[in-house]
């Protein structure tokens, strides 16, 4: 064979072993990734003031649901960059890793029972420094949780991210977490209020942040904004507290509407959306937007859907019938006594 010739055919040989190669690698490189999961943190706390959770490890995957920030979350799998959690509802998909902050079980259980704030605010900022002209760390909003920093300078409040980095917020938008918890009232005129405050918010599916709700999204969240924490979605909440007659006359605001099919032919009932009644006939739900609507079919904006179930959560907080308070969830404080 002529040299020449053999030199290429060498190269030729070689280029096809390298391709080779990094083919092998790609196809390996998920399986590194996730046996890599393996030996992670198996817990991790939400470092982004409002965390999307997918139905899938992917982009194009749908929005099931949110977790806010300082919520802490369990790893149960990982596929590429992607986190499979369990959130405290509990709730399980996947969620990009970049917005947690890993920790093992003793960091998590010193990050439970550390002192934290909570934004008491719609929409805020972290600041680098205490000046709104300062460069920002990052965005929060109502609901979101940060550890307690170690000084106060004039109205700002010195706060560790979950990841430890450290900034500064607006004293008048936080509030001593186990304060404002101690603080929470479930009436129905607490939760009526809480609801009420997101008239117009869009319908976001799986939403359950100040940026958009989904029907359950919205009711859950105006009841942790009373210290209860609710199921995720319509179809668990159903099962929570008491039965009521489908009556206007037997509701109490705050009380739960399910709405849906009812069971027949052998086919369960069917559960797909969730209201609150907000008294005088009328309710507040997340349908296209948060909106208030009629009972009555000649009130404004009625809605006239058969109503499948009413369920009363008032009254039946931590007593084994779904619904738990924010003060007896391990999620949220330690329960040892001697740690509070």
């Amino acid at each position: 064979m002529d040299v020449r010739l053999q030199e290429c055919v060498v190269k030729i040989s070689d280029s096809m072993k390298l391709l080779i190669k990094c083919f092998v690698l790609c196809l390996c490189v998920p399986f590194f990734a996730k046996a890599q999961s393996l030996s992670e943190p198996r817990w991790a706390v939400v470092d982004v003031s409002v965390c999307n959770l997918r139905l899938k490890p992917s982009y194009e995957s749908s929005n099931e649901t949110q977790a806010l920030m300082g919520t802490v979350v369990q790893v149960l799998d990982a596929d590429r960059y992607w986190r499979k959690v369990s959130t405290p509802d509990p709730y399980v998909a996947w969620v990009n890793d970049m917005a947690l902050t890993y920790m093992d079980t003793k960091q998590k259980d010193e990050y439970i029972a550390s002192p934290k704030w909570i934004c008491i605010s719609e929409q805020e900022y972290v600041y680098s420094q205490p000046d709104t002209d300062s460069e920002r760390v990052c965005d929060i909003c109502l609901g979101d949780l940060l550890r307690k920093g170690e000084t106060m300078k004039r109205d700002w409040l010195e706060v560790v991210l979950p990841s430890g980095k450290k900034g500064w917020v607006r004293a008048t938008s936080l509030e001593d977490f186990e304060k404002w918890n101690a603080s929470r009232v479930l009436d129905g005129q607490a939760l009526v209020s809480a609801a009420m405050k997101f008239r117009g918010a869009p319908y976001v599916w799986g939403g359950i942040s100040p940026r958009g709700f989904d029907c359950s999204g919205l009711v859950k969240f105006a009841y942790m904004q009373c210290g209860v924490l609710l199921p995720r979605n319509a179809r668990e909440q159903v099962f929570c507290g008491q039965m009521v007659p489908a009556k206007v006359e037997a509701m109490m605001p705050g009380d739960l509407l399910f709405y849906g099919s009812k069971a027949q032919s052998g086919n369960p009932a069917r559960i797909t959306h969730v209201a609150m009644y907000i008294g005088d006939g009328k309710i507040i739900h997340s349908s296209q937007r948060v909106r208030v609507c009629s009972l009555d079919p000649e009130g404004e904006d009625p809605y006239t859907r058969e109503i499948i179930a009413v369920r009363r959560i008032i009254g039946h907080v931590d007593t084994g019938e779904g619904v738990v308070s924010i003060s007896e969830s391990p999620w949220y404080f330690s329960l040892d006594a001697s740690e509070r």
